[in-house]
């Protein structure tokens, strides 16, 4: 039997979706098992227990307890664009859309201040809103050419980004999406574009951050030692 032009039409539609979308998942996957290899090993200095959850080919989600110091939970998702549907892909990518590793942690003592920092190209800043009358800017030498800062405690927030926060920060520069502090939990979230050669430093920039925030005092708080 022959086909009409138009069931030949909707079938070499369909069986071209079908299979863009499975060289989207296949591609999605890749990335994640790439990802994870390398999280997996930077992982390992600060927890031997880790759980993982995994979102189909969207991403996935690793988190971990410390067994002491200022971080009390730490979580750290992947979160992939959708290569299964070309159309939204390329609209995402036109858009400034990226694929982004984010940070959520907790700490033993909650902070006194808010600080919100968004690269100067970031996206979520847009989505983001922040209040005006709460939120001041804060100046950090040469940071502000690349990111917008603000809290509501500038002078608190101007000492604390100084040190490894601000060494670790400005490594971050080029793919740094948002970086915040909050009384509220997740206390610390980081968003950065995916790459998988800073992952290392935005941990440091977590531990960096805890440790300012917390002090001293916590950096054993009430737990097992690490062994």
């Amino acid at each position: 039997m022959q086909l009409s032009w138009e069931m030949a039409a909707i079938l070499g539609l369909t069986v071209s979706l079908i299979a863009l979308y499975t060289v989207g998942s296949i591609w999605n996957r890749r990335i994640q098992r790439s990802f994870w290899r390398e999280l997996r090993n930077v992982l390992k200095r600060y927890s031997r227990r880790i759980s993982f959850k995994s979102f189909g080919s969207s991403g996935f989600k690793a988190a971990f307890r410390p067994p002491s110091g200022p971080l009390s939970k730490v979580e750290v998702s992947l979160v992939l664009l959708a290569r299964e549907m070309p159309l939204y892909l390329l609209a995402a990518y036109a858009a400034g859309r990226r694929d982004l590793v984010i940070v959520k942690a907790n700490l033993v003592k909650k902070p006194d201040f808010q600080l919100e920092v968004f690269g100067k190209e970031a996206r979520l800043e847009k989505e983001i809103t922040v209040k005006k009358e709460l939120f001041k800017p804060v100046k950090v030498g040469g940071l502000g050419r690349y990111m917008n800062i603000k809290s509501d405690r500038p002078d608190k927030a101007s000492k604390f980004l100084s040190g490894e926060v601000l060494e670790h920060l400005t490594a971050l520069r080029s793919c740094l999406e948002r970086f915040s502090i909050s009384r509220r939990e997740p206390h610390i979230l980081i968003a950065c574009r995916k790459r998988e050669s800073t992952i290392g430093t935005i941990l440091k920039l977590l531990e960096a951050t805890a440790k300012a925030v917390c002090g001293p005092e916590e950096l054993t708080h009430g737990r097992r030692g690490r062994r």
